[in-house]
């Protein structure tokens, strides 16, 4: 593999120890490829919890990342642990943890944005530009609707790429790699101009089982679809399959024709998704056997401000039921936001807590809280495929509209449509 003359000094200690350890690990993920060169990042995202072990050694002669650096969401919400019910021996070990993380991580230039939706928060990598971040539904997204290019790649590989501003031209990055290879049409009998987010999840996460590693277009989902329906879209792909880039004909940018996004070429399978593939998903997803709620979630992906408005419109002048919790998180400017507009008081008279840099679905706290729910309500289709797993299996899922959601944690009953 190439390397220039910096990237030769940084291989050499040159540029430090923490350097040096950095590019040996991206070498040798080159070398594994076949890369023939690096190429410079735009972005990248961590993770916030590296053995503390490994990050010091990657620290080591001071070291500084050297392209545009977050950090993804924590386990829990530092200010609101306690009002969450996490369990005050948990609690108050992981808090100190969190701030000497942050600690660590800003000392080397990395901005602590907590949150899995960077590119709410302005980091927002141009069409062409070279990203890793951390978070699978992030990736997906960056790939598909901004039209950056970034490979699914570990956690390891993100911080030596932040901390070089390199990563080997390989996978995703390549432009003959980003090509569609599965061929989704949407059926006719799919109400389309009343779909919620829970629809676009299910189908996506019938989607994502057949097409697994594969790059996926859907044909006929319309292009007036908002981007909170993009990202309810791609985030259940990489859980359910492990795809990284999916093209919508006529909106996403590499995709404004069918035969732009397969490269004038014919597809390795077709599939249709309609009434009954939803149906089999919802149905897969739905696994609680009983009406009654006692928790409902929504920010899986993170929250837009869109959606904390539509929560707080559903719940203005309403409370919820005493029988049950309700969290709606986000990132903290976005927080800050609906804060200032007024949404989080109407949430949180309604009895909720509107929590920032917690992750709440695949980092989600629950085995650690007092509350150890039995029948959880969300809307998002990643969330329901993670959360009977990170509460150890304590939690059953209820899956639906945000509407739905709502109804829920006011009744404490499930009455989806």
């Amino acid at each position: 593999m190439f390397l220039t003359d910096e990237e030769e000094r940084m291989l050499a200690g040159e540029q430090g120890l923490g350097v040096r350890k950095a590019m040996q690990t991206l070498v040798k993920l080159g070398n594994a490829f076949d890369a023939e060169k690096m190429v410079k990042l735009s972005s990248a995202h961590i993770l916030p919890m590296q053995p503390l072990d490994w990050l010091m050694e990657m620290k080591e002669g001071d070291t500084k990342v050297r392209t545009l650096t977050t950090l993804h969401a924590y386990f829990l919400d530092p200010q609101r642990w306690k009002e969450m019910g996490i369990a005050e021996k948990y609690g108050e070990r992981q808090v100190p943890d969190y701030y000497n993380r942050l600690d660590i991580y800003t000392k080397m230039g990395v901005i602590p944005i907590m949150t899995c939706v960077p590119y709410l928060t302005g980091i927002v990598p141009r069409m062409g530009s070279f990203f890793e971040w951390s978070g699978s539904s992030g990736q997906c997204l960056a790939n598909s609707a901004l039209g950056a290019r970034g490979a699914r790649v570990g956690d390891n590989i993100v911080m030596a790429g932040a901390i070089t501003g390199r990563v080997p031209y390989i996978g995703l990055l390549k432009p003959e790699n980003r090509y569609g290879r599965l061929l989704v049409e949407v059926s006719n009998d799919l109400d389309l101009e009343n779909f919620t987010y829970a629809d676009y999840g299910a189908i996506a996460y019938h989607v994502g089982a057949i097409a697994e590693e594969r790059n996926v277009v859907f044909s006929g989902l319309p292009n007036s679809m908002s981007f909170e329906d993009c990202k309810y879209l791609y985030s259940p792909l990489p859980v359910s399959g492990a795809v990284t880039l999916c093209h919508i004909v006529g909106v996403t940018p590499e995709a404004p024709t069918l035969e732009a996004a397969f490269g004038n070429k014919k597809p390795e399978e077709r599939i249709v998704v309609g009434e009954s593939e939803m149906k089999e998903a919802y149905d897969k997803l739905n696994t609680a056997t009983t009406d009654d709620v006692d928790f409902v979630t929504f920010g899986c992906p993170h929250c837009t401000i869109n959606e904390i408005r539509e929560i707080a419109s559903l719940l203005n002048g309403k409370r919820k039921s005493e029988n049950v919790e309700l969290w709606v998180a986000t990132a903290a400017p976005i927080r800050l936001a609906a804060e200032r507009a007024g949404y989080v008081d109407i949430i949180e008279k309604a009895g909720g807590l509107v929590i920032q840099d917690c992750c709440v679905g695949a980092g989600a706290p629950f085995i650690f809280c007092g509350i150890h729910p039995k029948t959880m309500a969300t809307n998002s289709a990643r969330a329901a495929h993670y959360l009977p797993r990170t509460s150890a299996g304590r939690s059953n899922i209820v899956y639906g509209s945000t509407e739905d959601c709502i109804g829920a944690a006011i009744t404490g009953k499930w009455r989806a449509r």
